[in-house]
């Protein structure tokens, strides 16, 4: 990033604006409109120069946008991080009060969308589904939030749903999320056809055959009169811990089912199917992982032990666990189905095993969780068991086996 005269730039696309910038040892840093910081530094021991114009964004050697510059931002960049930094412990101390309070003071001086963002959590934590719904459908029409598939979508010129009259219409919805997620929301599918809706499902392959019982699935863009993302399904449908579906309960494929049954066997002790990790961890999110030796450890000396999960197959067999080549998800909803217990942390696995309403699963929570179990469970036969207190996951398998 550097400097440049804004006629050199007027044909690039205008950033988010530097509402305040400051020097530091070796240049200056500075806190964006959405509340990114970034550090510029100079180089063979020469100091960069802190902006007093409009600045040119190089990436790669390329120039790909100007920024705005100014000092408007009331706060230091300092002051900035305290307050969004105390919001954000709050949060994950459970204190969803205090940290609404937090976050909600700071966005009035600087309305940054990473504050909202992180506001738009702490209200669903809270139970405040509505509103936290709508902020955060607001942030994810805007960058960095905006997803790729819904960037495809309206490069392709099709129109966001944003709740209305559906009937008669076409509605593309859109796997952009995790895949517990979409999982979760393929329950609202149904809904949509019945009010009059003509669904489809663009699905990445790990997904396809299992949403196909659902509605037809797509693997590209295809015209319709609306989009909309999975996820977002919770703010166009005003869904609410009190008004929430029940699931729809997805079918094994019994051609699968058969496979696993044969390649299983019998055993002479009960089949425990276990998820331990996340597929792509998130920076900054709720803790979700637990080690595999301590989750072996409690379950072993009882059952015979089965991942549930692609991810992870060297560690598991090195620790007895059988692990197998998985196809994709309806593969895994059939492995599942041969199992006497699933045991997983909060991932596409647990909601996987609550979706097909496997007969007993156990889902292991840490201390700060997600909104989604908060107050709610969206499945009849899982069971949850969250940590006494942060990182103690001893407790959370405690109320597991017991």
């Amino acid at each position: 990033m550097r400097e440049g005269p804004t006629t050199f730039v007027d044909d690039l696309p205008q950033l988010d604006p530097v509402i305040r910038h400051e020097e530091t040892e070796t240049g200056w840093r500075g806190l964006t409109d959405n509340g990114e910081i970034f550090e510029i530094k100079g180089r063979n021991g020469h100091r960069a120069a802190a902006p007093t114009s409009d600045i040119l964004v190089m990436r790669k050697g390329k120039a790909v946008g100007r920024r705005a510059v100014s000092n408007d931002c009331p706060l230091s960049i300092d002051e900035y991080l305290d307050c969004f930094n105390r919001a954000c412990d709050l949060f994950r101390a459970n204190d969803f009060t205090a940290a609404l309070h937090e976050i909600e003071l700071l966005i009035d001086l600087v309305p940054a969308l990473w504050a909202k963002a992180n506001r738009s959590q702490m209200l669903l934590a809270a139970g405040r589904w509505e509103e936290g719904w709508a902020l955060y459908e607001e942030c994810e029409r805007q960058q960095p939030f905006q997803r790729p598939r819904t960037q495809a979508a309206l490069a392709a010129g099709l129109r966001p749903w944003r709740g209305e009259v559906i009937k008669g219409r076409s509605l593309l919805l859109l796997h952009d999320h995790g895949f517990g997620d979409t999982i979760q929301m393929l329950r609202y599918a149904a809904r949509l056809q019945a009010m009059g809706a003509s669904v489809k499902l663009l699905m990445p392959p790990e997904l396809g055959r299992l949403a196909a019982q659902v509605a037809p699935v797509v693997s590209e863009i295809e015209p319709a009169d609306y989009f909309c993302s999975m996820l977002m399904l919770g703010w166009t449908l005003g869904v609410t811990p009190e008004n929430l579906a029940p699931n729809w309960p997805l079918v094994v494929d019994e051609r699968l089912a058969d496979k696993w049954a044969h390649r299983l066997g019998v055993a002479d002790k009960p089949k425990i199917g276990i998820a331990w990790s996340v597929g792509q961890p998130v920076p900054l999110d709720y803790p979700r992982e637990i080690p595999l030796k301590l989750l072996v450890d409690a379950l072993a000396s009882k059952a015979a032990l089965y991942s549930v999960q692609k991810q992870g197959r060297e560690e598991a067999q090195a620790l007895g666990v059988a692990a197998y080549e998985i196809d994709d998800f309806a593969d895994c909803a059939a492995l599942m189905s041969q199992l006497d217990w699933i045991v997983s942390v909060d991932t596409a696995a647990l909601h996987l095993a609550g979706a097909i309403e496997h007969p007993r699963v156990t889902g292991l929570l840490s201390h700060w969780r997600s909104w989604r179990w908060i107050g709610t469970n969206w499945y009849p036969t899982v069971s949850l068991c969250r940590q006494m207190t942060p990182g103690d996951w001893g407790s959370a398998l405690g109320l597991a086996c017991n």
